[in-house]
């Protein structure tokens, strides 16, 4: 069993990997998710079944398409391996430990949402970085699945969902409100950003959510500073924050405990 689920977590987030490739190209295009099946953008050619396994098909096909033998980017065999890892970094440390204590059927529901979600935030981030944007066809749906899930036992209760959602999306609100009055720039904070932290609180908390903006924020100012240094930020200086968001949320849910431990003894 110690490899057999682990395994499982790997295939499982590689097959999610090759989905969430599908919605990267997709979503920002406004095309729909379902249909036509994958192709090629190139030659439009139909990929079949087994060109289409996560990882192995790159492999096989040596990098290139079957029909007009264009070279495949390899972005999409890295977000697959990197989902892949971050499913099993998951089984690891969030829901392994969780599985001990013999959780409900309902608990267990919440939990799968929040894997879900936490994994989201690997096609959320790319996107954001591309496009600079962050589609609600994503936030919105899991805002409401977050909500409906805390009526039901095993994670946050209706009221820790509402104050979650308020702590996450409310905290941004704030900031971007500032930035806009300080730098006399609009939209200082994306609404994705928003509506994104907002889902994050509505399903882990709001101790969760300021955490992930707090590690956000402070890892954001380093490399946009790095960026600046070496000129490599363009000259509007404009950053997408969804990638330090989700780095701070994954940050903040492996540990956040430890990390409200050494501020209240720092405190003391």
């Amino acid at each position: 069993m110690d490899v057999i689920f682990p395994a499982c977590a790997f295939v499982i987030g590689s097959i999610l990997g090759s989905f969430f490739n599908v919605l990267i190209y997709r979503l920002p295009r406004n095309e729909s998710i379902v249909r036509p099946g994958s192709h090629c953008p190139r030659c439009n050619h139909a990929i079949r079944p087994w060109e289409n396994v996560p990882l192995a098909s790159f492999v096989l096909l040596r990098g290139k398409c079957s029909a007009c033998k264009h070279p495949i980017s390899p972005r999409y065999p890295l977000v697959e391996l990197f989902t892949a890892c971050a499913a099993l970094a998951l089984w690891r440390f969030v829901i392994m430990p969780q599985l001990v204590s013999a959780p409900t059927y309902w608990h267990m529901g919440v939990l799968a949402l929040q894997s879900l979600v936490l994994l989201m935030l690997i096609p959320l981030s790319i996107i954001d970085i591309k496009h600079y944007i962050i589609p609600d066809v994503l936030t919105i749906p899991g805002l409401v699945a977050a909500i409906i899930v805390s009526f039901f036992p095993g994670g946050l209760t209706p009221v820790q969902s509402i104050v979650g959602m308020l702590a996450g999306g409310g905290s941004l609100l704030a900031i971007g409100a500032i930035g806009t009055y300080v730098l006399k720039k609009e939209d200082a904070m994306g609404g994705g950003d928003i509506r994104l932290m907002a889902l994050i609180g509505a399903l882990w908390g709001w101790k969760i959510a300021i955490g992930g903006i707090v590690l956000a924020s402070f890892l954001g100012s380093i490399v946009g500073l790095l960026l600046l240094v070496f000129h490599v930020l363009a000259k509007d200086h404009k950053l997408p924050f969804g990638p330090f968001l989700a780095a701070g949320v994954w940050a903040s849910v492996l540990t956040i405990d430890k990390l409200f431990g050494l501020y209240l003894s720092w405190l003391g």
